[in-house]
């Protein structure tokens, strides 16, 4: 039996069923009877690195192809935003392709990554050498309060084990530094609209589906409390509305995700993509309402939380190496 995370429980209850967007394999999804928080039945084993791998190749900085720039146009504003409050060290676990490091470098940060699969953290070692660091957060080897800003951009949901792995980032965490966590939110209107076709349900990648309830009350049992919650995001939350209404249309599960990482020549050749253009030319603007009236009700598509030490005491040192 798997024990919830949250809340130490084993009762789970089946919820929905899924497929994954790239076989079409399904997998079911069960809620904890105490706390509500999901997870997929098999992630742990399904989740292998075969299921990271996207165009014949784990590299994450190749994974949409031609719109990759648009992604990072997206990290860039992400930045932005952290960069107001000052810079200093900041760790990004899960670092993907290295592009968002990148960027907080250029306006002065002290940049550190992980990421858990040495093919994917290639293209982020090219850009940023040992400072991405392959392995779990815990297992880098860095002293207890290093860094100012802490990071998991839809990564938490992907760990076998999300509450070690908060836990750990609180005693990374200097004792004015704060943590941002991003996650898909199973709560939100999109999920309930579409179910089991819902695009950030994204199994089995995902093993475990968050509502601000379940991440809140995770991050209190990490040491940590909640200094702010949105549930807006413009890179994921009207994206996923287009791609379900595409579902229901009968137009497949990874109408957008497939196609953009096809090449120009051969996207223009795709008759999914001519079949797409109504869709975009008349849903963009009405997803993107619908999204922010969900937001606006705490009912958005995703979670961006950030969290601050429930003690700001500094913690003891257990070892490692402050990052240079």
């Amino acid at each position: 039996m798997i024990t919830c995370p949250v809340c130490e429980d084993q009762t789970w209850r089946e919820f929905l069923l899924a497929a994954d967007m790239y076989n079409g394999v399904r997998h079911r999804i069960l809620r904890c009877g105490t706390c509500g928080l999901a997870q997929t039945e098999d992630g742990a084993e399904a989740s292998s690195p075969e299921s990271y791998v996207y165009q014949g190749s784990p590299d994450a900085g190749h994974r949409f192809g031609p719109m990759q720039w648009v992604l990072r146009l997206f990290r860039k504003k992400r930045m932005s935003a952290l960069s107001m409050k000052g810079v200093g060290c900041v760790l990004d676990v899960g670092c993907g392709d290295g592009s968002f490091l990148e960027a907080l470098e250029q306006e002065g940060w002290d940049v550190n990554g992980t990421e858990l699969s040495a093919p994917i953290a290639a293209t982020a070692r090219e850009r940023l050498g040992d400072r991405i660091h392959v392995g779990g957060i815990g297992e880098a080897g860095f002293s207890s309060n290093s860094f100012n800003l802490i990071t998991f951009w839809h990564v938490l949901e992907h760990l076998e084990d999300p509450r070690h792995a908060l836990s750990e980032a609180g005693r990374l965490l200097k004792s004015d530094g704060r943590i941002v966590v991003a996650v898909p939110n199973i709560n939100s209107w999109q999920a309930g609209w579409f179910g089991g076709e819902w695009l950030h349900l994204d199994v089995p990648r995902h093993r475990w589906h968050f509502s601000p309830e379940t991440l809140g009350t995770l991050a209190g049992r990490c040491g940590l409390h909640v200094e702010s919650v949105r549930y807006f995001s413009l890179e994921y939350g009207p994206f996923a509305v287009l791609q379900g209404v595409a579902t229901k249309c009968g137009l497949g599960h990874a109408l957008f995700t497939r196609l953009v990482r096809l090449s120009p020549v051969r996207l223009a050749c795709d008759p999914l993509f001519w079949a797409h253009i109504p869709l975009l030319l008349f849903a963009v603007v009405p997803s993107l309402l619908l999204e922010l009236l969900a937001s606006f009700n705490g009912r958005g598509g995703t979670i961006e939380m950030i969290l601050r030490r429930a003690d700001p005491s500094p913690m003891k040192s257990e070892g490692g190496t402050t990052p240079e």
